[in-house]
């Protein structure tokens, strides 16, 4: 499943508590609901402010998931 939030030394830079704050706020799948909205035009700081996220974190998962767009 490519949208799971495993805590990984070389992957994920996540504690639990952000994977829940994810999970919470993009919903049960997670890469898609953040590749929609990459897809609408969305940069990193409009998809923060949607999901009431923290732009960073929101670069890092599109990162990590391989989602083109603008940082």
């Amino acid at each position: 499943m490519a949208h799971r939030l495993q805590r990984d030394a070389h992957l994920s830079p996540f504690t639990m508590e952000d994977a829940y704050r994810i999970l919470e706020a993009l919903g049960p799948m997670p890469s898609e609901a953040l590749s929609a909205l990459v897809d609408y035009g969305l940069n990193d700081s409009e998809i923060g402010q949607y999901f009431n996220l923290p732009q960073d974190m929101i670069t890092t998962l599109r990162e990590h998931w391989g989602l083109s767009g603008d940082p």
